[in-house]
């Protein structure tokens, strides 16, 4: 499938195009699932990204278009410095978000459908109750958003089924 990466277009299907994957890419270290894979898996694994972090983020603003196949561009966006996101890109943190995602992808399947709920447990008994924990193991989910994609998102977003900060006064 093609990657079509045009601001509002009723067809896109991806943030970003290969060339700016490539130019995110220039500056960064530890690249080499993306140099080491195929076109095809780079294209899958951009369209992958967008389509996940579409699923992942609950995005500030709203779509100035409803033809627009994606969430992205969006209305009523301001960027950390306080400058208004123009309404028909897509913003440069969003095109690096999601090369950033691809290169994970093509790392591993961060989607996969293991049960993860039992990771880390050792053993499991059912009577009397007993349970060994093996910390060693890591007893704690991995998420599907890496964190380094989740730095570049943050100021733009809330994760979907994450917790909201809840401040009293």
């Amino acid at each position: 499938m093609a990657l079509v990466a045009t601001a509002g277009a009723v067809d896109a299907n991806s943030y970003s195009t290969m060339t700016e994957a490539e130019d995110y890419f220039e500056n960064r270290l530890h690249r080499s699932n993306w140099d080491d894979a195929n076109s095809n898996d780079q294209e899958a694994a951009l369209l992958m990204a967008t389509g996940l972090l579409d699923r992942l983020c609950d995005w500030d603003g709203s779509k100035p278009n409803d033809t627009q196949a994606l969430r992205w561009p969006r209305s009523f966006i301001w960027d950390p410095d306080g400058k208004k996101v123009d309404t028909d890109i897509i913003p440069q943190f969003l095109k690096d978000a999601t090369a950033e995602f691809a290169l994970h992808l093509i790392g591993s399947d961060m989607t996969i459908t293991i049960d993860r709920d039992l990771e880390g447990f050792k053993q499991l008994e059912v009577g009397p109750l007993n349970l060994v924990l093996d910390v060693a193991g890591g007893a704690h989910k991995k998420a599907i958003m890496p964190d380094s994609v989740w730095i570049i998102v943050r100021s733009y977003c809330s994760r979907i089924g994450g917790s909201k900060t809840l401040v009293r006064v």
